[in-house]
C-alpha cells in the first residue's frame, strides 16, 4: 500500500453504502461481460442496478503524540499480523523501514512541530521471515476431483509477482474451502457478489488470508459472498472450514485462486510451494492435474 498520508486520528472502521450501475452484454466470442462501462460497439445490453455495504478499514494509522520537546509520530497496526511500514521523514530523502508487531504501535520519529503529511507505504508481514518449505494440504475437503486450470507462471493471469506462483482450482460454487496449515486469520473480505474479466473487477475478489508460524500467508481468493466462517483473529487448524468457493472479482468462472504469500521488503509476493495428499505423496501443482480434497487430521 502506498500514499500520501494526511495525519488525522482516524476511526478504525466506518460503513457507507456504495451504489452503482453495471452493464451486461456478450463479447465477440459470446461470453457474458459485466462492466461499469457500456459496450464500445452498438449492440444489445442490459443494465444492472445494485447497492451493497462497503467497509472501509484503517488498519495502519499514523498519528502525532505530544511530548516534552515537541511531537512523536506513531504508526499503529491493527492487523493480527506484523506490518512493515516504509516512510520518508520530512526534509529527508531516505526511505526508512520499520516493522510493527501485530496489534501494536511504534514511534517513527520525533519533530518539534506536528507532522501533517508524510510519504509512506506498507506491506503485510515481516520481511525478515523465512519460508520453511512446508508441504500444504489441499485447500478444500471435497472428495470429488478438481482440475487445476492454471498453475505457476500461468499465462492468463499469473504473470506478476503477486500471482506468479498461484494455483487456480476449478470447483463448483459452494464447495467448502479448508485451511492448508494452522495459523491466525488476518484478512477476511466476503462482501462482493459479482465477477467479470474487465479491469473493473481486479480489486473486487473476496479473500481470506491466514498467517503461519514461518511468517508466510496462505491466500484463498474468489470466495462466495457472505460465506466466511472465520473472522480476523481466529486461530485455525489444518482442515478447518473457512468459507465456500465462488467466482467473485476478476474471474472467468467458479474456482479457487490459492497462493502462499510473503513480504519481500515492502512488497507482497507469491512464493513456490508443494502440496501433499492424504497418502503422503508430495507434488508440485501443475496445469490439468486433478486434485482430491484433504481429510481433516
Amino acid at each position: 500500500m502506498k500514499g500520501l498520508c494526511l495525519l488525522l486520528l482516524l476511526t478504525g472502521l466506518c460503513s457507507v453504502c456504495q451504489a452503482g450501475q453495471m452493464y451486461k452484454y456478450k463479447d465477440a466470442n459470446g461470453h457474458w461481460v459485466f462492466s461499469d462501462k457500456p459496450p464500445e460497439k452498438e449492440q444489445d445490453f442490459s443494465t444492472l442496478q445494485f447497492s451493497s455495504p462497503k467497509k472501509t478499514s484503517y488498519k495502519v494509522q499514523l498519528y502525532n503524540v505530544k511530548n516534552k520537546n515537541g511531537y512523536t509520530l506513531y504508526a499503529k497496526n491493527d492487523f493480527y499480523a506484523p506490518v512493515e511500514v516504509g516512510f520518508t521523514p520530512p526534509n529527508k530523502q531516505t526511505l526508512i523501514s520499520k516493522v510493527i508487531p501485530a496489534r501494536s504501535r511504534i514511534a517513527l520519529f520525533d519533530s518539534k512541530n506536528k507532522t501533517l503529511t508524510v510519504d509512506y507505504r506498507w506491506a503485510l508481514g515481516d520481511p525478515n521471515s523465512i519460508a520453511d518449505n512446508y508441504q500444504y494440504r489441499a485447500p478444500f475437503n471435497s472428495p470429488k476431483g478438481h482440475k487445476i486450470t492454471q498453475a505457476f507462471n500461468g499465462q492468463f493471469s499469473h504473470t506478476n509477482d503477486y500471482n506468479k506462483y498461484a494455483v487456480d482450482i476449478a470447483m463448483d460454487v459452494g464447495t467448502y474451502l479448508t485451511a492448508v496449515r494452522a495459523g491466525t486469520v488476518v484478512w477476511v473480505k466476503d462482501d462482493y457478489h459479482m465477477s467479470g474479466r474487465t479491469n473493473y473487477f481486479l480489486d473486487k475478489a473476496n479473500v481470506i488470508k491466514i498467517l503461519h508460524d514461518d511468517g508466510t500467508f496462505s491466500s484463498y481468493a474468489h470466495i462466495l459472498m457472505d460465506t466466511a466462517i472465520v473472522k480476523e483473529g481466529d486461530n485455525v487448524a489444518v482442515g478447518d472450514k473457512l468459507a465456500r468457493s465462488g467466482s467473485s472479482g476478476f474471474s472467468t468462472g467458479p474456482h479457487l485462486h490459492f497462493s502462499v504469500i510473503k513480504n519481500s521488503g515492502l512488497k507482497n509476493i507469491a512464493i513456490p510451494f508443494k502440496f501433499v495428499d492424504d497418502a503422503g505423496i508430495v507434488f508440485i501443482p501443475k496445469r490439468a492435474m486433478i486434485m482430491v480434497g484433504a481429510s481433516k487430521l
